[in-house]
């Protein structure tokens, strides 16, 4: 039942019941027998069209509804309820009165056809104008319908609304990729042709030569004092002496 209420349903069924009411306005509603200039008398097939121009009219209007149901907007349901729902009911009463009135639904028709204004007329209308009731009644039950469950429906995204997922930050853009990024970042007083230089970890990158070193400093100051002294080999043989 779920599957039945839901908004493309409903819509299919709109569309779907506009279009064949439509449809059988092609069809011969009435059948009328008048006479022309000669007198002689004449069997005039009168379509929906003619007869009850009204239907045809009504039709495109219901399809017109069922199309402005598809809205993002739950709110349209309020517009196009009643407009379905009005559709059909104009619908089925122009039906009806073909089917009680046969003679005024042709005059027209009989009119244009043996070009007599206010001859006598004999007519009979067929089972389309019944028929006609069908589709007409449904789409008043589909309007009721889309009043009744569309405030339950989901709310559609807009194909203009933006996706805050697909958004990327300012710092990612790179500006040959997008110009306005650029000129945003020229406006705030940034250069965009300026890369940071990173070290391993994403800092700035240091001078090695500025680190401290691990290996062990030699002091002259720590070395131990040699106080033995050479002395000529000379010197010592006259010590010797």
């Amino acid at each position: 039942m779920r599957a039945l209420l839901t908004r493309r349903s409903l819509v299919l069924a709109a569309l779907v019941m506009s279009l064949a009411l439509a449809g059988m306005t092609r069809a011969t509603w009435t059948t009328a027998l008048a006479a022309g200039f000669t007198g002689a008398k004449q069997s005039i097939d009168v379509t929906g069209q003619d007869a009850a121009p009204a239907v045809l009219a009504l039709a495109l209007v219901g399809g017109a509804a069922a199309v402005a149901t598809t809205l993002a907007s739950r709110w349209v349901r309020f517009i196009t309820g009643p407009v379905l729902v009005l559709a059909g009911i104009g619908a089925a009463v122009s039906a009806i009165t073909v089917r009680a009135d046969a003679v005024s639904a042709s005059t027209s028709a009989v009119a244009e056809a043996t070009g007599v204004v206010g001859g006598s007329i004999d007519a009979e209308a067929s089972i389309w104008p019944l028929v006609a009731l069908v589709p007409a009644v449904l789409l008043v039950v589909i309007g009721v319908l889309v009043l009744a469950v569309g405030g339950r429906w989901p709310r559609r995204r807009s194909r203009y609304q933006r996706d805050a997922s697909r958004e990327v930050a300012p710092a990612e853009l790179d500006p040959s990729d997008d110009p306005a990024a650029a000129w945003d970042a020229l406006s705030r007083g940034e250069d965009p042709s300026d890369e940071p230089v990173d070290g391993p970890a994403g800092d700035p990158a240091e001078d090695p030569s500025d680190e401290p070193s691990d290996e062990p400093v030699d002091d002259p100051a720590d070395d131990p004092v040699d106080d033995t002294r050479t002395e000529p080999p000379g010197d010592s043989g006259r010590v010797a002496e």
